[in-house]
């Protein structure tokens, strides 16, 4: 039979019993029954929280042998049997009462809250089991107090039922999955990465699960699951970094179907090796030199090939000491005449555009250098790509370290692999305010200038000195002196690139980057790799 209807029979039998109670008109039990059909009428119909269901088919596992008593005494009484039988009837006939506990209680497991992640391993008591068995050790204690064989007939075929299903739940709990196979993987540093693995539970019963990540940089999907005979697949979510755990930890909770036992134990089922983004950056950017030629190891001819050639534009902007792969027509002859050296011009067309580096080689933690070095390193290695003539400024807390003019992409690429050795960590500075929006702030000030009221030109006085303050610390930064370098001689549209962790650099950066915005120069802010 279906074990919906199987249920649904049993919660009849509940209302039949009631119902025969009441209709008897026992002293004080009909009350009672009358009393109690309303409640089993409503949970039948609408079922509610599992938690009132598995309160509420207790007590009438322990009040239906009362209920029926008086009835079977009298049937007794007439048939002239002993005594001693109608408790013991009484007792058994909560058999369909269990089977609605036993219902309840799977339902209870299935959606019970999970022990919380970085409970110690081990093997724990549900609340509900605890619950259920201090009741039904109480239970016999009272039955006994007041010479009530029914009651204490009735607790022993419920202490039987638990006894037995804890048994069960006992030996299906020891049958936990293994350890899982551990899966080598490499993974770059903040790169995100799915993996699955399977678990199989030995139990014969049904056993409910969840996975918990214990990193904050790992995640598991579905974290809840069933454990049956058959597979149950898991996806691992991971975005390591650089000093991320080489073997990511997982917590697993198993609870048996009617939720008495849990069992939380750890898993470590990946072995990660974390290649530091530099790392991988620059060894993209050493394959890009060496496919090009541009490298000290010259790339095959077919590689050469597939490489795209610097683009020509229209409009005369330097000259340049001549390089393999420039035209002849190209060439300067006036400078290499009073040179002594072949020198090429070097063209832009409209629509093409120099660029400028601008990185700060100032970092909190390894952690922030890793990701400055793939910044540059990438940064170069796409304008490279690219074509796009670029030059190099870097800075840090200290001073200008190294600037060079606009030149070869592929140079300077060569110089940004030199350049993160130079890399250096300081103390990070605790920020407490936001950063101001310069644009906001002029605008405001040029707005307050109009009124003549004191409270404004208060607030005015505020922000003048505000916005002083950061063009003091603007002036003589060494971001701002680096940027100036980089753009003494170059077009007003040229791209201006910032690599930053914006930490002793902040201010001056937004002071620098508004006015050089007003002279047309575009700016793009890194963002940061994760």
């Amino acid at each position: 039979m279906h074990k919906l209807s199987l249920r649904l029979l049993c919660q009849l039998y509940v209302l039949m019993v009631l119902s025969v109670v009441a209709l008897l008109f026992l002293p004080v039990y009909s009350w009672l029954a009358l009393g109690l059909i309303p409640a089993a009428v409503f949970f039948t119909l609408r079922p509610g929280q599992v938690r009132f269901r598995v309160v509420i088919t207790t007590g009438f596992s322990y009040f239906l042998p009362l209920l029926l008593l008086p009835f079977l005494n009298s049937l007794a009484v007439l048939s002239g049997i002993p005594l001693i039988v109608p408790p013991m009837v009484a007792a058994i006939s909560i058999l369909p009462v269990l089977y609605l506990l036993d219902h309840e209680l799977k339902q209870q497991a299935n959606q019970a809250a999970f022990l919380a992640p970085g409970k110690p391993e081990g093997r724990y008591v549900t609340p509900v089991s605890g619950a259920l068995f201090t009741v039904a050790l109480v239970i016999p204690a009272a039955a006994m107090i007041l010479n009530n064989l029914t009651l204490l007939f009735t607790s022993i075929v419920i202490i039987l039922y638990l006894l037995s299903s804890l048994l069960r739940a006992f030996l299906a709990v020891t049958k936990l999955p293994p350890e899982v196979p551990v899966r080598q993987k490499r993974v770059i540093a903040g790169a995100e990465v799915h993996l699955s693995f399977h678990i199989t539970s030995e139990a014969a019963t049904g056993l409910h699960g969840k996975l918990s990540p214990v990193e904050p940089w790992t995640k598991v999907t579905p974290q809840r699951f069933f454990l049956s005979g058959d597979k149950t697949e898991l996806e691992i979510t991971l975005t390591p970094p650089l000093a991320g755990m080489l073997q990511p930890r997982f917590q697993i909770s198993v609870t048996d179907q009617w939720g008495f036992l849990q069992v939380v134990r750890s898993l470590k089922p990946i072995d990660l090796q974390v290649i530091p983004r530099a790392k991988y950056a620059e060894w993209l950017a050493n394959k890009y030199l060496e496919y090009t030629g541009t490298g000290a190891i010259a790339g095959s001819p077919q590689l050469l090939k597939t490489t795209p050639a610097l683009k020509r534009g229209v409009d005369y902007f330097d000259s340049r000491v001549y390089q393999p792969g420039d035209q002849f027509k190209d060439i300067d002859w006036k400078h290499t005449i009073k040179l002594n050296r072949l020198i090429s011009k070097e063209y832009i067309g409209s629509g093409e555009q120099n660029a400028i580096i601008a990185v700060n080689l100032s970092v909190t933690d390894a952690e922030e250098a890793d990701k400055l070095a793939f910044d540059l390193i990438t940064t170069a290695l796409t304008l490279a790509g690219e074509a796009i003539p670029t030059a190099l400024t870097a800075y840090d807390q200290q001073g200008v370290i190294r600037y060079s003019g606009i030149g070869e992409p592929g140079e300077v690429l060569k110089q940004t692999l030199s350049l993160v050795k130079r890399i250096n960590t300081v103390e990070a500075v605790p920020r407490s305010l936001q950063l101001p929006d310069i644009g906001k702030l002029k605008q405001h000030i040029y707005q307050l200038k109009q009124a003549t009221s004191e409270p404004v030109r208060r607030l005015l006085n505020v922000l003048n000195f505000e916005y002083q303050a950061l063009e003091k610390a603007a002036k003589d930064h060494p971001a701002t002196r680096a940027l100036a370098l980089a753009t003494k001689q170059v077009p007003a549209s040229t791209t201006i690139i910032l690599v930053s962790r914006r930490n002793h650099d902040a201010e001056a950066l937004l002071v620098a980057t508004e006015k050089l915005a007003k002279q047309e120069f575009n700016i793009l802010h890194m963002a940061p790799a994760d």
